[in-house]
């Protein structure tokens, strides 16, 4: 009989362990899962599109998230930049947008560790990053004036990766029909990151 008790028990309580094992597998799977979704998210800019009413004039918050707007589109990436916790790796061919400059100094103030790649560096853009302190590598005189450094791609916090056609330009925002990408898959985001380390080597000074 005592046998049969033991039997009962060590059953009941092996079927316990059992059960709170697989809840806790189950509720490690859903907050992985929660962490880890995927986020994937497409801007386009269409030439001379007009601005929205809000960006027009500034007296209705009509369309504030208009995707046809530009500056909509725009505010919608720095709203990505802010959202920079730790790292922003920005490899850039050509940047001299005011609103998206300012973002990136946001980021640095708030002790975001910043670093930029871009093919030149001139007063009117990217020159004021070296001057606030913010990591800055430049295309070295070494190579030949007609190889460019193209690339257009952002990594934040090593998770996600901006990537698409646009130069972060004031032309590129108001007058060219251009693709901005977003995304946090691994197979995407880890060969830029490597990309963006070989690079920043490659131009060490």
């Amino acid at each position: 009989m005592m046998y049969y008790n033991y039997l009962f028990t060590w059953n009941t309580t092996t079927k316990l362990v059992i059960n709170f094992a697989c809840a806790c597998a189950i509720l490690a799977n859903f907050w992985y899962d929660y962490y880890n979704q995927e986020q994937t998210e497409v801007i386009f800019f269409h030439g001379n599109q007009s601005q929205c009413d809000f960006h027009r004039n500034k007296t209705t918050l009509l369309n504030y998230l208009n995707s046809e707007c530009p500056m909509c589109n725009v505010y919608k990436i720095i709203g990505w930049l802010n959202e920079t916790k730790k790292t922003l790796d920005i490899c850039m061919y050509s940047l001299n947008s005011e609103l998206l400059t300012n973002a990136i100094i946001d980021a640095h103030k708030r002790g975001v560790h910043v670093r930029i790649i871009v093919d030149e560096d001139n007063i009117r853009s990217t020159w004021k990053f070296g001057t606030m302190g913010i990591a800055k590598r430049v295309k070295l005189m070494q190579f030949n004036a007609k190889m460019l450094m193209h690339h257009k791609f952002i990594i934040i916090d090593n998770k996600k990766v901006i990537l698409g056609s646009m130069n972060w330009t004031v032309n590129a925002v108001r007058r060219n029909w251009e693709n901005v990408f977003l995304t946090n898959k691994y197979q995407i985001v880890d060969p830029f990151r490597h990309e963006f380390k070989t690079i920043w080597k490659q131009f060490d000074q």
